[in-house]
């Protein structure tokens, strides 16, 4: 991709040339040449069909972003240079949260016990709740965890005592802002 930096010939120009080429002209006043495409006449496998169909409520997630007085803000402060506020509710859309680590060391199945649970995102994880299951599959609990201060870790406590420890799982699950959410399952 060839990018034009103050060249007269050039200056405010965009569209398409000679079904060749595609000018397109960015927020910055950058002008950036490139190839035009076409259209693929390869068929499409099932994960491009389930990728166009994320894109798609991605889009229309990040059209209703930009209409609500809260999300269009919050959206803005993340946008740098030749980004803006729709690039940003579209990305945070296309990728859910990171569930990276479910600590049960504190957790030994009695009421008050903790879990400790690092979920990430690239903009806000809004949620992480907590489900705890006997080896059968039983509920024993289930819950939201707590932001901590240090605004990685969600801390969950045992409210219920749980007598069947051994083989126990623990389902957890984070959201995001545009409700992604991602699912990490553990057995004590």
């Amino acid at each position: 991709m060839a990018r034009n930096i103050k060249n007269p010939l050039l200056q405010g120009i965009s569209g398409t040339l000679g079904r060749l080429l595609t000018l397109t002209q960015r927020p910055s006043g950058k002008t950036v040449l490139g190839i035009k495409r076409g259209k693929s006449k390869k068929k499409l496998s099932d994960k491009q069909i389930a990728i166009q169909e994320q894109f798609k409520l991605a889009v229309i997630y990040a059209k209703a972003a930009l209409e609500d007085p809260i999300l269009q803000p919050f959206y803005e402060k993340f946008a740098g240079p030749d980004q803006s506020a729709y690039n940003m509710a579209f990305a945070d859309a296309m990728k859910p949260p990171e569930i990276r680590d479910v600590s049960t060391v504190n957790y030994l199945g009695r009421v008050g016990d903790t879990i400790i649970i690092r979920a990430i995102d690239a903009f806000k994880v809004v949620a992480v709740k907590v489900a705890i299951r006997t080896a059968v599959g039983d509920l024993i609990e289930e819950g939201n965890a707590v932001l901590q201060v240090n605004g990685l870790d969600w801390l969950y406590t045992a409210t219920v005592a749980n007598e069947e420890l051994p083989g126990s799982k623990i389902k957890v699950t984070a959201t995001d802002t545009p409700a992604n959410a991602t699912i990490k399952e553990i057995i004590i």
